[in-house]
């Protein structure tokens, strides 16, 4: 039986169909990121974005892991069992260097195109949206902090510089020709433009 396995070459069919797998799985868990990219670029609440793209990210970075680790795993063991099978029934041609190849390949493939379909360097585009939350989230509290104004204090305030002015201006200095009314008012208007 073991003969027959060795002669129908399964142990290395079996070792290309793992890397199959492990690149058909790792190709569909990049899609599913970007669809789930695409899903939530409609999401207006930035913390809700942000926080459903960090657990996906780490879910399907997982899963892609997987795929790469798993389907390794099985291409090693495989070429490990057809090299064990080849000692025990004692082929004196040993086994074909295909299946050392194969067996090699394989996991080299999947971790190169697990580096290809990498998407963590999305990463930026997460951290933008984080950063985007938290200066709206800043500015919002900044808004509820402030203090309210006071048009009451701010009349005061341009009244006592006027005051100060219309002082200045019966000294006699540069200010003596400001005492119409409509120049008083204009200087008021001037005076609350500049303040805060």
């Amino acid at each position: 039986m073991l003969h027959k396995l060795m002669d129908m070459h399964v142990f290395l069919y079996g070792m290309a169909a793992s890397g199959l797998l492990g690149l058909l799985g790792m190709l569909t868990v990049h899609l599913a990121y970007r669809r789930k990219l695409k899903h939530t670029g409609h999401l207006s609440n930035l913390k809700e974005k942000w926080l459903k793209l960090w657990k996906s990210r780490d879910r399907l970075l997982r899963q892609m892991n997987r795929w790469v680790w798993y389907p390794s795993l099985c291409s090693v063991f495989l070429m490990g069992t057809a090299l064990l099978s080849a000692a025990a029934l004692k082929l004196e041609e040993g086994i074909s260097l295909r299946y050392l190849y194969v067996g090699i390949s394989i996991p080299l493939t999947l971790v190169l195109f697990r580096q290809i379909l990498d998407f963590s360097y999305k990463e930026d585009l997460m951290v933008d949206s984080l950063a985007d939350y938290i200066d709206r989230a800043k500015n919002k509290l900044e808004e509820m902090t402030r203090p309210r104004e006071d048009p009451g204090v701010k009349n005061e305030v341009v009244e006592q510089v006027a005051r100060s002015i219309r002082e200045s201006a019966s000294a006699g200095n540069r200010f003596s020709k400001m005492l119409s009314p409509e120049e008083e008012e204009l200087m008021r208007e001037i005076i609350r433009e500049f303040l805060p």
